[in-house]
């Protein structure tokens, strides 16, 4: 394995998952995505017996969490008494060996020297990422607050508009048309009024005046 196999592989799965940042529920998340089951252990019943048929009992009681795998499990375990901070440096270390490939030696994942210190070397690369990585998760988080703010000002527009249209849509008396000059209101396909230059929408002030009437040829 190379020595720096840990950094190599946590910059692999930085580019293949691109996480916007890194906490428990992101970890999870994605080693779920893996095939893996997040359990936490303590007073969980479940992760309790679960412990108990595949002997994990020493694991549980000397370590915060380990990862078990095998042809019916992967189970990653994790003591439900940690930190939110703990259990996000947790679930980076076990992510990191299998990350690395740490699955092949035992089905309790970290017994070997080399590979806990490459699943360290993840954890490492993945909680400490450098100037690049930070700037590129910032860029990320930029990009969706600036789609979200474009979407914000859209609907805004979009309701103005809307606002706008039904307002001057209740100033008018239908879709008639008239003409200074006449005193009839007219559809406006109405051959009398059709070519005009000065036509306008009637009104509902135009209607209270009493002013028009209905044309008898265009208005049944």
């Amino acid at each position: 394995m190379s020595k720096n196999n840990g950094s190599i592989k946590a910059k692999e799965f930085l580019n293949k998952y691109r996480p916007a940042g890194i906490n428990s529920d992101t970890l999870k998340n994605i080693l779920e995505q893996l095939g893996y089951i997040v359990a936490e252990f303590g007073s969980n019943e479940d992760s309790d017996t679960i412990i108990s048929e595949l002997k994990l009992r020493n694991y549980a009681d000397n370590s915060r969490g380990f990862t078990y795998a095998d042809s019916n499990y992967r189970i990653v375990f994790v003591n439900e008494g940690l930190s939110e901070e703990e259990k996000c440096i947790v679930l980076a270390h076990e992510t990191g060996h299998i990350f690395c490939g740490h699955l092949s030696t035992s089905p309790v994942i970290g017994k070997d020297v080399t590979e806990e210190y490459e699943a360290n070397e993840f954890v490492h690369k993945l909680l400490n990422p450098n100037i690049f990585t930070r700037v590129r998760r910032k860029l990320a988080k930029h990009k969706l607050l600036t789609l979200f703010c474009t979407v914000v000002v859209i609907l805004t527009a979009v309701t103005a508009a809307v606002s706008v249209y039904e307002a001057m849509e209740q100033k008018y008396y239908g879709k008639y048309y008239v003409t200074d000059s006449g005193t009839k209101y007219h559809t406006e396909d109405c051959y009398i009024i059709k070519d005009k230059s000065n036509k306008r929408r009637l009104t509902n002030e135009d209607i209270q005046n009493g002013y028009y009437e209905p044309c008898e040829i265009c208005i049944e």
